[in-house]
């Protein structure tokens, strides 16, 4: 088969008309002082984008302009890539399968964020070294005592009972030697508790305030724990960082995670955990309780005291109506989570 083509040598700019012949496994280019040929399978068909014209590129750095795709097809038949090529450029031309690619590729990059982002994220945080945890634990802490936190006042013997406390608590876990619990004063923050990265727990003491028995106190320190043992806050923070979290698990370099510690403060802080994380604590905490039997309505009894006082402190600033009721009522994750705990007890 043959075609007209407008040819550059590669040399100069200047286009000139030749005939193209098809003949088996080679491609002759003929004209008025013209007659070369090539093996099929040392030229290359560009593919089709749009309207844009096709161009056969030749081994010597020339090219023809081919206006009939026919002829371009059956060079890539004979290639052997042509169907492949040929569906392409269908589908680009065609405004439907155009508009079915992006829905398909907005469903993949959906499917990546919701699934394939936290499976990721929690690869990289179970394979992060222990040395580099606990860096991170220490610079977390360190700048939280620089912006927010001041020393404990509670007592040397009450901070003694705590700590034996948590110390049998972490006594059967593995892996669990280099845990420790850290006591600070903070009224930014009132009574609150969180875990950094390598096992280090923090109480402030507006939460020892608060709690009425060791009970509700150890309930906390369980759900603590489970955000520890399930590496939540490496995860959080990688998975709202999908550009360190993909250079990671491309490299394999997990170390450089630690270069995402400086966010790791600001996350405890104002960012929320996911359900899953929470969930994952809670149960956590529901089977600390009820190893040791303790009942569950522990766990309930200190949440609720502590959503009462993040409520008045609400009421306080916006001088609004709003009762303790009316705040779970139009807040279904917390009343949904109390019950999840009270059926695990």
């Amino acid at each position: 088969m043959e075609t007209q083509a407008g040819y550059y040598d590669g040399r100069v700019s200047a286009r000139r008309e030749v005939t193209l012949l098809f003949e088996g496994k080679t491609l002759r280019l003929s004209s008025s002082g013209i007659d070369v040929s090539y093996p099929i399978d040392r030229v290359r068909v560009t593919a089709g984008i749009g309207a844009i014209r096709r161009v056969i590129r030749l081994p010597n750095g020339g090219m023809c302009e081919v206006r009939e795709h026919s002829f371009l097809d059956a060079i890539e038949r004979q290639q052997g890539k042509g169907r492949v090529s040929a569906f392409l450029h269908r589908w680009e031309r065609s405004l439907p399968l155009a508009a079915a690619a992006l829905i398909l590729t907005i469903a993949v990059v959906f499917l990546f964020m919701r699934f394939g982002v936290p499976a990721l994220a929690r690869h990289v945080a179970y394979a992060l070294p222990v040395s580099a945890e606990a860096a991170m634990g220490r610079e977390s802490l360190a700048t939280l005592d620089r912006f927010l936190f001041k020393p404990s006042k509670l007592s040397a013997e009450r901070r003694s009972e705590l700590t034996a406390l948590f110390h049998r608590m972490t006594a059967t876990l593995p892996d669990a030697g280099g845990y420790r619990l850290e006591f600070r004063y903070s009224p930014a923050i009132g009574a609150n508790a969180m875990a950094l990265p390598s096992g280090i727990v923090v109480i402030t003491d507006g939460l020892v305030d608060l709690v009425k028995n060791d009970e509700e106190l150890s309930a906390v320190l369980a759900h603590e724990l489970g955000h520890v043992r399930g590496r939540h806050l490496l995860r959080h923070i990688l998975q709202n960082s999908v550009a360190g979290l993909l250079l990671a698990t491309v490299t394999g370099d997990v170390t450089s995670v630690t270069s995402l510690s400086a966010a790791l403060p600001t996350a405890l802080i104002d960012a929320r955990f996911s359900r899953d994380f929470e969930r994952e604590a809670d149960d956590a905490a529901v089977a600390y309780l009820k190893k040791e039997g303790i009942p569950a309505r522990r766990y309930v009894d200190i949440l609720v005291r502590l959503q009462v006082q993040l409520d008045a402190k609400k009421k306080d600033s916006v001088k609004g109506e709003e009762t303790f009721r009316n705040y779970l009522s139009t807040h279904p994750a917390t009343s949904e989570r109390i019950r999840k705990i009270l059926a695990g007890g």
